[in-house]
C-alpha cells in the first residue's frame, strides 16, 4: 500500500533517489574513463562499440544497438567515426543486404587493446571504496534491475494499444 501523496512528498529527498544516485555514479565514471581515453581519442560509447566486436566480431548495427543500449541514430555516428579513424569497417551483412555489418578491424583491436588499462584505472578511481564482494553485488543487483525491466515495458505498450 502506497502512503498517501502528502507524505510522499515530505519524505523525498533527490540525494537519496535510487535513479538520482546511479545518475550521478554513471556521469562520474563516464568523466573519468573519458579523461583516460583522451589519449587516443576515443570516447566511451566508441570503446563500447570497440569492446562488443573485439568480444564478437562481424554484427549488425542493430545488434550493437541492442547490445550497447544506443539508439541507432547515435550508433551511426559512432561507427562513422569509427570507421573514418580506420577502428572499423562496415559492410552489407551476409544474411541481409539492407543491414549493415561492421568488424573491427586490426588497428581496431590494438587501440582496444590499449585502453584496457585506461579503464582500469577510471573503474579504481570510481568504483575503489568498494570492495571486490561489493562491486559483484552492485553489478549483480543492476543487472537484475535491468533484466526485470524489460518485461514491464512489454506489458505497458500492450496495454495502451
Amino acid at each position: 500500500m502506497a502512503p498517501p501523496r502528502s507524505s510522499i512528498l515530505e519524505l523525498f529527498d533527490l540525494e537519496s533517489s535510487l535513479g538520482f544516485l546511479v545518475y550521478k555514479a554513471h556521469q562520474r565514471s563516464f568523466a573519468e574513463f573519458r579523461r583516460e581515453l583522451d589519449a587516443v581519442r576515443l570516447t566511451p560509447p566508441q570503446f563500447g562499440v570497440l569492446a562488443l566486436l573485439h568480444n564478437q566480431n562481424s554484427q549488425s548495427q542493430t545488434t550493437l544497438c541492442d547490445r550497447g543500449a544506443v539508439d541507432p541514430n547515435t550508433m551511426v555516428g559512432i561507427v562513422d567515426r569509427l570507421e573514418a579513424a580506420g577502428l572499423v569497417c562496415r559492410g552489407c551483412d551476409a544474411r541481409d543486404r539492407r543491414a549493415h555489418c561492421v568488424q573491427i578491424t586490426p588497428r581496431g583491436r590494438r587501440i582496444f587493446e590499449r585502453c584496457l588499462p585506461f579503464q582500469h584505472a577510471a573503474t579504481e578511481r570510481c568504483w575503489g571504496g568498494l570492495s571486490l564482494t561489493e562491486r559483484t553485488r552492485l553489478r549483480n543487483l543492476l543487472r537484475k534491475a535491468l533484466r526485470s525491466w524489460q518485461p514491464q515495458y512489454g506489458r505497458e505498450a500492450r496495454n495502451h494499444e
